[in-house]
């Protein structure tokens, strides 16, 4: 009884083994997560905006973050030189960003990175980067872009 105990253990942990080893190996052969700029972006994603005509012919992308674990694009957010976008179930929530009023910030310590950005009109838009997916560089690029879009639309 003892042998077949640890002989079903062993096996059990062999196989658990392999299931990691697979998923670790799944993980690193796809796409890179993260905040992307423009100068970085991953091919799937730059297809993904021009197949779901996400941007706007004048729109200049700065900031670009898949929320999904297989980086497919599904849910993502999205900063370019004129909004800011929250892209799910293949509908766009966005922000002018001229019309952007307050942005806060925190970071906690499971979720990562949150920011919640207000519109001079009241409304509310949550962007989360998980951790170590480089959410404050998401947060630069906002609070430049930001700067920027109303320091022009002011003169």
């Amino acid at each position: 009884m003892g042998k077949k105990f640890l002989i079903g253990c062993g096996g059990l942990l062999t196989v658990g083994m392999v299931l990691i080893v697979l998923g670790g190996v799944w993980l690193m052969t796809g796409p890179e997560g993260g905040v992307r700029t423009k100068s970085d972006m991953e091919a799937y994603a730059i297809e993904y905006l021009a197949e779901h005509e996400i941007l706007t012919d004048s729109e200049e992308l700065i900031a670009y973050y898949d929320v999904t674990m297989s980086c497919d694009g599904s849910e993502a957010a999205i900063l370019t030189n004129e909004r800011v976008i929250y892209h799910k179930n293949g509908l766009n929530d966005s922000m002018y960003l001229v019309d952007v009023d307050d942005i806060q910030y925190r970071k906690e310590s499971f979720a990562g990175d949150i920011f919640e950005i207000y519109s001079t009109d009241g409304k509310l838009m949550k962007v989360e980067i998980a951790l170590m997916n480089q959410g404050e560089t998401f947060g630069n690029a906002l609070r430049r872009a930001v700067a920027a879009k109303q320091k022009a639309e002011s003169q």
